[in-house]
């Protein structure tokens, strides 16, 4: 009895949380008077190509943005997890500081940077800031600290070279956590908004679609919406065993 009902709250809860993204794609097909019409797409995507064009840009940043920033923190990553070193701890507490930052406090900084290099209104004003994350960092030190120091120290028996062994032994060991810290970063990114208004000021044609949804015309906003969700779920999908897999293994 007490699973039932655990069932039935579990799903309601699931309902509601599903329900404005079902709205959402069912008031798509909308127009007017007009149901099951591909109209507001049609006119969204065809009649107006600027939609397109900052769907694009919205991809290219948060695609970006997620190689970068996992190039740069999985060897971070392995740094401090596996490397001994006077002041490892107190630097890695640095890092835990920065992380439990809210994000708008390095705002101002960023912004003071980026117009001291001349980089305001380019598309590295998006990229370059979110490239280098704590999180990543951190979780990446996760992960690798469960990988035996036996196995690396045997690898280092054949092989002096660090690429070989961060390639050969230490990511086909951490690949599904590497794949779901992947796809977190490219949902973070997708979704961005603040970091667009501020360092994008000046140049609106570079701004990425979570920033243009909101001037979109009424007959068309939930046909721009259903096209907004769809990266972010077709990436959730594509990759869900891995997901599934890293939280199992890694107990996040």
């Amino acid at each position: 009895m007490k699973r039932k009902l655990l069932f039935i709250l579990l799903g309601l809860a699931a309902a509601l949380y599903a329900a404005p993204a079902v709205i959402t794609v069912a008031k798509s097909f909308q127009y007017g008077r007009s149901l099951f019409t591909l109209r507001q797409f049609g006119e969204l995507l065809i009649t107006n190509n600027t939609v397109l064009r900052h769907f694009w840009l919205s991809a290219g940043y948060a695609s970006a943005i997620t190689v970068f920033c996992v190039v740069i923190s999985f060897p971070l990553g392995f740094f401090f997890a596996k490397t001994r070193f006077f002041g490892k701890d107190a630097l890695f507490f640095a890092y835990i500081l920065v992380m439990m930052l809210p994000f708008q406090a390095t705002l101002l900084p960023n912004y003071i940077q980026l117009r001291d290099f001349d980089l305001l209104g380019s598309p590295l004003a998006i990229v370059l800031p979110m490239i280098f994350s704590p999180f990543a960092v951190f979780l990446f030190r996760q992960f690798i600290k469960g990988i035996p120091d036996d196995l690396l120290e045997y690898t280092l028996l054949e092989t002096s070279s660090v690429g070989r062994l961060l390639w050969h032994i230490v990511i086909p060991q951490i690949q599904p956590a590497i794949i779901a810290l992947a796809v977190l970063i490219f949902c973070e990114c997708w979704n961005i908004v603040e970091q667009a208004l501020l360092f994008l000021s000046d140049n609106p044609d570079m701004m990425p679609l979570s920033v243009m949804l909101n001037q979109l015309p009424d007959n068309v906003a939930f046909a721009g919406a259903a096209v907004y969700m769809v990266p972010a779920m077709a990436v959730f999908f594509l990759f869900r065993d891995s997901l599934q897999t890293s939280m199992e293994k890694y107990r996040w």
